[in-house]
């Protein structure tokens, strides 16, 4: 099993603070049956200021005999000054393998900005996995805005603890109302060093393959593999959602 998104990443804002807390979390989630981790620190522009890190804790994992492998990573905010032509743009995508980059988008965004970053990172072969839409006001207010970035190649990330209810009702019914829509292809814990005694992938998992079967499970387990791996992930054709039945007005 393969979580793209946490800060497990040792030393770095709301990551272990040692070595001792980190193998703590490293082994909690082993025990879950996490196999490998893509650590997406908040990209702050300072690549060599924490790739150093991701060798250390995967030193610390060998030497613990902990089954465990660190990949690196970075959670991107979008912004319309981001320069697209950067030297260090493949090393902000996922594991290194310049083909999905997750974003973060501001609360403040408009979909014309997003849509233009969205495009042109696709246009230098680069997929956009919007990080955490079902708590963005952005796409509760308006479902159509997501269909639309889903329909134009954007991937969609769901938070674990969004499908658990851990994030509140509202953000529960929008990620399942994502997955009913095809609108999600992966799903992730962004466990921290606050939360790691609750990880909960596999519980997210559990809560998937009760309410679609197993099937849809494999795919939300595979797509996590290959977004990890640089690969195509598995889609099925978007729908579009109603925003009263999004926001339950029935």
């Amino acid at each position: 099993m393969i979580d793209v998104h946490t800060c497990i990443l040792p030393q770095i804002k709301d990551g272990p603070k040692n070595k001792d807390e980190f193998l703590e979390m490293a082994n909690i989630l082993v025990k879950e049956g996490v196999t490998k981790v893509v650590v997406t620190p908040l990209c702050d522009g300072k690549v060599s200021s924490w790739k150093a890190n991701v060798d250390l804790a995967n030193d610390w994992l060998q030497t613990s005999s902990l089954s465990l492998t660190v990949l690196p990573g970075q959670k991107v905010i979008a912004s319309n000054h981001m320069t697209l032509f950067s030297q260090d743009f493949y090393s902000m995508t996922i594991n290194e393998s310049g083909k999905y980059m997750l974003l973060q988008v501001p609360e403040d965004m408009g979909i014309e900005v997003l849509e233009t970053i969205a495009y042109e990172l696709q246009l230098k072969g680069i997929v956009p996995v919007l990080n955490e839409p079902e708590s963005h006001p952005l796409f509760l207010d308006n479902p159509a805005h997501l269909y639309k970035l889903v329909k134009n190649g954007a991937v969609v990330q769901l938070s674990a603890q969004s499908i658990l209810g851990g994030n509140g009702s509202k953000f529960k019914k929008a990620a399942y109302q994502f997955i009913d829509h095809g609108l999600a292809h992966v799903i992730a814990s962004g466990v921290n060093r606050e939360n790691y005694q609750q990880y909960g992938l596999q519980k997210a998992y559990s809560a998937v393959s009760k309410k679609y079967g197993n099937s849809k499970l494999y795919h939300f387990i595979e797509n996590a593999e290959a977004i990890a791996n640089g690969n195509a992930v598995y889609k099925t054709e978007p729908e579009r959602i109603k925003k009263q039945k999004l926001l339950g007005i029935f």
